[in-house]
């Protein structure tokens, strides 16, 4: 018997409906979000309540699509037991009869629950300053138009943890089983899945992709799709420093420190009251633009005793750099990874090195880079490229060649074109809340 089989069994004990949200709220502010007694004795992605929620664009133009959350049981990255929720969107009257599920997986870079997807993709929803699931939306909507559904896990766990490694895999992971095993999905335990996200998504996708093998074997996942994955957040955080982005890795320090002692420790020992403050207090309320805004062009050394060369050579602050690199373990599926060679943010040698990583691996990976766009265009030019390509995967199509392919630009392919126009037309109807 397969485990989501024993999950669903699990599931009629404990799975509860929830009555519909109204007026939004946050983790922590809202009572479907508090974890049930008992939930820690079911096996991870147990749905353990289950409630059906309007989406909307920014929070203000309602989608014409079904959309329902679920709180299940998983863990955190030292195995522990927890929930978290993840939000699944088919078009009206459900999905197609035998399509597959995608886990999309956000851009939260927060540590703050008004920036989780649970939330922010809520009618009504308010947030003080932009939060990037909101404009992911368009990308998921393509997706729920094809008549897949769509997994859309709060990745970083009710506490928000940025940055932190492998927790986001076993956390969409299990998302994934969730969406297997409530029953009026209509999803069967084989039912083909693929992953895809940019970004900081992009590192809970690879995380995702990394942990399946060994967490959970059982589900079919064929393929997944990445674009400007956070490489190396340790030389993410010197790359960053003193620039417009350094509030960036001011928020995966202030989330580090939630779970390593040592970090904890180094902070007491070589970082000043007024920066503690910063980590401690004022970064886990941020959203990622305003940690942009209040940090921009600041040294994170000015709250140090010591050069920033100084601090990242430090064995504490080594040791944890090693272990939230992702890379380690090689996926058993193909992936897609596409990266500007202009980012500002996520360095291309960085992507370059996890792709040989990858591939020494023994994963078959396609490598694509682009010249003229940067971080944030990259973003929305390569989303047709990273869905179409995660389709084919879907849908059966000979796996394209792996290795490193290079173009001035991403969108000089006729085919990229026409899936930009599809895409486009996807985004008029989400901006004007007409049906999928």
């Amino acid at each position: 018997m397969t485990v989501v089989n024993e999950g669903t069994r699990a599931d009629t004990v404990q799975d509860a409906q929830w009555p519909a949200s109204h007026t939004p709220l946050p983790v922590g502010q809202d009572p479907f979000f508090d974890a049930p007694a008992g939930f820690e004795d079911q096996p991870e992605g147990t749905v353990l309540r289950h409630r059906d929620v309007t989406l909307a664009f920014m929070g203000r133009i309602k989608q014409r699509v079904q959309a329902t959350q679920l709180l299940y049981r998983t863990v955190n990255m030292h195995g522990q037991p927890e929930v978290t929720t993840t939000t699944v969107v088919t078009r009206v009257g459900g999905a197609v009869s035998g399509a597959p599920l995608v886990s999309y997986q956000c851009a939260i870079d927060s540590l703050a629950p008004e920036t989780f997807p649970s939330y922010v993709l809520q009618h009504g929803s308010v947030t003080h300053g932009t939060s990037f699931p909101q404009i992911e939306l368009v990308f998921i909507a393509a997706a729920v138009a094809r008549g897949w559904t769509v997994s859309i896990p709060d990745h970083g766990g009710q506490p928000g943890r940025w940055g932190v490694p492998r927790e986001p895999g076993y956390m969409t992971l299990d998302g994934i089983r969730a969406c297997l095993r409530h029953q009026p999905l209509g999803l069967d335990s084989d039912t083909r899945v693929g992953i895809w996200g940019y970004s900081g998504g992009g590192l809970a996708t690879a995380w995702t992709a990394e942990m399946a093998p060994t967490y959970a074997p059982e589900l079919n996942l064929v393929a997944g799709s990445m674009g400007a994955p956070v490489s190396d957040p340790g030389s993410t955080f010197v790359y960053l420093n003193e620039t417009l982005f350094t509030g960036l890795p001011t928020l995966v320090i202030a989330a580090l420190a939630r779970e390593y002692p040592s970090l904890r420790q180094l902070l007491a020992e070589h970082v000043s009251d007024k920066g503690r403050k910063v980590f401690y207090e004022d970064a886990p309320q941020w959203t990622p633009e305003q940690a942009i805004r209040r940090m921009a062009h600041k040294d994170l050394c000015h709250y140090a005793d010591r050069p920033i060369e100084e601090m990242t050579e430090l064995p504490a602050l080594r040791e944890i750099f090693d272990d939230i690199r992702p890379g380690r373990q090689a996926p058993a599926v193909p992936m897609l990874i596409v990266q500007s060679t202009r980012d500002q943010i996520v360095p291309v040698d960085d992507a370059t090195a996890h792709v040989e990583r990858y591939a020494a691996g023994g994963t078959h990976v396609t490598y694509l880079t682009d010249d003229w766009s940067d971080h944030f265009s990259m973003h929305f030019l390569s989303a047709p490229l990273l869905f179409g390509w995660l389709a084919d995967r879907l849908e059966g199509r000979p796996v394209t060649p792996a290795g490193r392919r290079h173009r001035k630009t991403i969108m000089a392919s006729g085919i990229h074109l026409a899936r930009t126009a599809r895409l486009l037309g996807v985004a008029a109807r989400v901006a004007t809340g007409r049906r999928l």
